[in-house]
């Protein structure tokens, strides 16, 4: 029976290097995949290269209302294609990127931007980590002190 034992056991550490080998190729593979953004440059033409780069800079700093973890370039949702075309309608008119993202944050809110402003509305989510690592400090310090 502690032979048995052992058999699986070699089985089971010959398996996780291959297990760990097939993680990192596919992992490899994903990480690939997602890097790539291609733009068809029939779907968005443009008449000048200041407009294009400024559309596909805001479609790389402005969130998927839908992903919530990815931005307009790397998500292929319909919400996202809709805000690309509108982007695109945007920058062809000739509207700024201060002026394209505060028609999308009017109409979205400050989640559609990674950087939202510091406001009385975003005070907790830019203050809070800090508030929480002072108060994680202090308990840390009481209880070291043995007051708590």
């Amino acid at each position: 029976m502690k032979e048995c034992g052992k058999k699986n056991f070699l089985n089971i550490l010959m398996n996780k290097p291959i297990l760990f080998l097939l993680f990192i190729i596919f992992s490899l593979q994903v990480s690939v995949e997602e890097g790539q953004v291609n733009f068809d440059n029939d779907a968005y033409p443009f008449t000048s290269e200041i407009k294009e780069s400024l559309f596909y800079s805001l479609l790389n700093e402005l969130r998927c209302p839908k992903c919530q973890s990815s931005n307009l370039a790397g998500s292929n949702s319909p919400i996202s294609n809709d805000l690309k075309r509108e982007v695109y309608e945007l920058v062809v008119e000739g509207k700024s990127s201060k002026q394209i993202k505060d028609h999308l944050v009017d109409r979205y809110g400050n989640f559609i931007i990674y950087n939202p402003p510091i406001e009385p509305a975003t005070y907790a989510l830019w203050f809070g980590p800090f508030i929480l690592i002072l108060l994680s400090a202090l308990v840390i310090i009481l209880v070291r002190k043995r007051i708590i």
